[in-house]
């Protein structure tokens, strides 16, 4: 019996030979939320809520162990319940020992994973799928066809390509949740690196003789220059992703705003589309890997579902946060926040030399 009260974030409880409450833990009583007193006496199918289930026979013959679901609106609560006997040395069984183990965090890693491993599935079958009808149509005579076999052919790359960037960013969330992904850091003139990720996407839309959308990008930038310790490509990835996105849920002709500013010790950048905007039932999810609000407008064009479950993973790497504003019908602003101390010029110049 000490060694199973040694392990006090454990709940226990100890009955007689009636299945009656004899003694409950505190952890016992707060995970069951039931005062000690109201517990003693108490049955203890009654207090796990398995009288349905099980009878005390069953308990006292099979001692097997349960998994209790205890959750409400408020919080989740998974119980494993080990059962023992509590029996003299001629055998005489005088009671039984629960101790209520906490495995909600383990449910829902194994829950999570399960759901991961289903959705890489998912993704990767549909465009495999769709590859594979393409090759059978062109091995079966279409590859001779001079209408359809460049169309074909240009599918199956897509596909292809969209398959090999969903793995490179399911290897590089593998290496981060792994602790493996090597971070460059080096100081960074935020300014110069945020205007040169917002040139290169005006630059993409004077080469595009008949862009699918126009857009236009405003810029809202502090006259300081702000330099910052980040790992670039990371970093300017996380930008790309951002700006892919706005543009992506910007009307025709929309104004995505880029803007940076520094407060007390952080620099803010931000940007801002004139999109649909995000329901808010579906913002607190909008950062988990594959979450897609608009699940068929997305796979359409072409994304992973993983590039803002990267940036998050990304921005906390760099001590950062990021998170999102918006309104149905009237755009999202995402937000990313990185520490920043100050430095002069100077400093930057005396640490060179």
């Amino acid at each position: 019996m000490d060694s199973v009260m040694a392990h006090m974030t454990d709940g226990v409880i100890a009955t007689d030979r009636r299945g009656n409450v004899t003694i409950i833990n505190e952890t016992a009583s707060s995970f069951l939320d039931h005062e000690p007193d109201d517990a003693v006496g108490k049955s203890i199918l009654d207090l796990l809520d398995i009288r349905d289930d099980y009878t005390l026979r069953e308990l006292l013959e099979d001692p097997d162990d349960l998994v209790l679901d205890f959750s409400t609106k408020e919080h989740d609560l998974i119980l494993q319940a080990y059962f023992s006997l509590i029996q003299r040395e001629s055998g005489f069984i005088s009671g039984l020992v629960c101790v209520l183990h906490d495995v909600t965090e383990q449910q829902k890693i194994d829950q999570d994973r399960r759901e991961f491993v289903s959705n890489v599935s998912h993704e990767l079958r549909t465009p495999l799928t769709s590859v594979r009808s393409y090759i059978e149509a062109l091995s079966e005579g279409a590859w001779k066809d001079p209408k359809v076999a460049p169309d074909f052919l240009k599918v199956t790359q897509e596909e292809t390509d969209r398959m090999i960037r969903m793995i490179n960013d399911l290897l590089t969330l593998s290496r981060m949740d792994s602790g493996t992904q090597k971070v460059d850091l080096e100081m960074v003139n935020l300014n110069e690196l945020f205007n040169y990720v917002l040139d290169r996407f005006d630059m993409m839309l004077k080469q595009d003789d008949q862009p699918e959308k126009t857009y236009t990008i405003k810029r809202d930038f502090t006259k300081r220059d702000l330099w910052v310790e980040i790992d670039t490509d990371r970093f300017t990835q996380v930008l790309d992703n951002l700006m892919n996105n706005a543009i992506k849920y910007s009307p025709d002709g929309g104004v995505v705003t880029a803007r940076l500013l520094e407060t007390h010790n952080n620099v803010i950048l931000s940007v801002s589309d004139q999109g649909l905007g995000i329901p808010r039932a579906d913002i607190p999810r909008i950062f988990d890997r594959f979450y897609r609000v608009d699940k068929a407008r997305s796979r359409a064009q072409g994304g992973t579902g993983l590039g803002l479950a990267i940036s998050r993973e990304v921005v906390q790497m760099l001590g950062g946060r990021i998170w999102v504003d918006s309104r149905e019908g009237r755009g999202s602003t995402f937000y990313i926040s990185l520490p920043y101390k100050p430095y002069d010029e100077e400093d930057l110049w005396d640490e060179d030399n």
